[in-house]
């Protein structure tokens, strides 16, 4: 029976990944200007409605704008979205000035009349090249705030969510362009900062404002496709790895919360002195796995006497790992970049030992708590307590790193998604610290491909 649900859901995984096909031709390539800088060209399937460079945010990338260009490439554009230094494919360190050199040196490229789309820090940048440079057809999406003048644009389309970061929310009434059309501001119901950049609504509006076909548009039957794969992948991974439930421990529920806060008061403490994986050159993020590894070494006293090594089990936990990392590679590279490029392997070894701590504190300290539901919410408890230290940390003695703000609920998210991934992974092997290394690997594999390098 499980063989035939395999044959089935493989099937349904297969048969939603070739019918994800865009309707037009994307291509990966370089553009040959300092530094390097990787891009994906939409070619539209049509005649061409107009050219059209994206430009991504912070600690974001060319993949993380994918749903936004084919829906652009099925209305009739042709559509390039590139990488800035230090971001994505980018083999180049993170900075902003070199940033805005290549985005510069692209348009130069792609020559007049070039629509321009920027999200966050792209749009920051976008905007500060307007002293220079003038544009046509602008789209911004959530701008970061930028001192400027009038900018030399025909017309101007400013998105934001309704859920914006407060700076943002003031700031964007402010801008002016030189074109008689003026500024067209909108805001998406239900959004955030980010998010409505694969909303169909937001997407057809976008298409709408720049003269494009909505008829065209395959972003809702896309995104259910998408979601036909995850579900596929992930029913998958749970009927092979079925296995006994985790044995129950007598466990005092506030002393272990006492114990995980302590320790997050501890990594605080020295977090504030000195950030211990600094040597990694992520930008702001180093703190945050500087901060996950010294919770683990303060809760080593709790779990060192139950350390065993029992190797058995541990190629389990890798195999399931790297399962994981290709469904993740192949289903969500259609949302965010997941491969690892030069310069990216060696911190993922590097994460990889560093988050091993916290990951067997997790496996020994509270994965016993039973039933399964209420070791989840003790377990999404400590996790917030960590992001609210995290936080406090970098708004208070690390200011340099406050930019881990704006990602750390998608990383709260991701640690209990890894919580619940690693309850499947334990009930198979019945160890502790091949769960652990099911976790580690994972979560650093996301984290060296995501995390902006400097």
């Amino acid at each position: 029976m499980r063989l035939w649900l395999t044959a089935f859901l493989l099937s349904l995984l297969i048969l939603a990944g070739w019918s994800l096909k865009p309707s037009g031709i994307r291509e990966p390539g370089i553009f040959e200007i300092n530094p390097r800088t990787p891009y994906f060209h939409y070619q539209p399937s049509g005649p061409e409605a107009g050219r059209i460079l994206v430009v991504h945010g912070l600690d974001a990338n060319k993949e993380m704008m994918n749903v936004l260009c084919l829906g652009l490439s099925d209305a009739g554009f042709n559509v390039y979205s590139m990488d800035m230094p230090g971001h994505g494919d980018s083999t180049a360190g993170f900075n902003a000035m070199l940033a805005r050199q290549s985005i510069n040196a692209a348009l130069d490229l792609l020559g007049p009349n070039t629509i321009v789309i920027g999200h966050s820090l792209g749009g920051a940048l976008l905007l500060d090249l307007a002293s220079e440079r003038s544009y046509g057809t602008v789209v911004l999406l959530s701008p970061a705030p930028t001192p400027v003048d009038k900018i030399r644009a025909d017309r101007m389309l400013v998105l934001t969510g309704q859920f914006e970061l407060p700076k943002i929310t003031v700031f964007v009434p402010q801008l002016e362009i030189t074109g008689s059309e003026g500024v067209d501001l909108r805001r998406i119901p239900w959004a955030g900062h980010s998010g409505y950049m694969i909303h169909p609504e937001a997407i057809r509006e976008i298409v709408v404002w720049l003269g494009g076909d909505p008829a065209r548009l395959q972003t809702t039957r896309r995104l259910l496709l998408l979601l036909l794969e995850i579900v596929s992948a992930l029913s998958i991974g749970a009927l092979w790895l079925r296995g006994k439930p985790v044995a129950a421990e007598r466990i005092h529920l506030p002393s272990r919360i006492i114990s995980y806060i302590a320790a997050c008061t501890v990594a605080l403490l020295i977090s504030g002195v000195v950030v211990i994986a600094s040597w990694l050159r992520l930008y702001s993020t180093d703190y945050l796995i500087s901060f996950v590894f010294v919770i683990g070494v303060a809760l080593a006293p709790l779990y060192i006497r139950k350390l065993s090594f029992r190797f058995s089990q541990i190629p389990v936990g890798i195999l399931a790992a790297a399962s994981v990392i290709a469904v993740a590679v192949l289903v969500g590279s259609e949302l965010v970049h997941l491969t690892l490029s030069d310069g990216q392997w060696w911190r993922f070894a590097a994460i990889t030992i560093l988050s091993l701590p916290l990951a067997f504190a997790d496996e020994v300290l509270l994965r016993p708590i039973r039933p399964w539901w209420k070791g989840a919410g003790v377990a999404a408890l400590t996790r917030i307590a960590i992001a609210a230290y995290v936080v406090t940390g970098v708004l208070t003695m690390n200011r340099d790193d406050a930019f881990v703000v704006l990602v750390i609920h998608f990383i709260a998210i991701l640690w209990m998604v890894l919580w619940l991934a690693g309850e499947f992974v334990r009930r198979r092997t019945q160890d502790p610290l091949a769960t652990a290394v099911f976790t580690a690997i994972v979560q650093a594999w996301i984290f060296a491909a995501i995390f902006v390098r400097i």
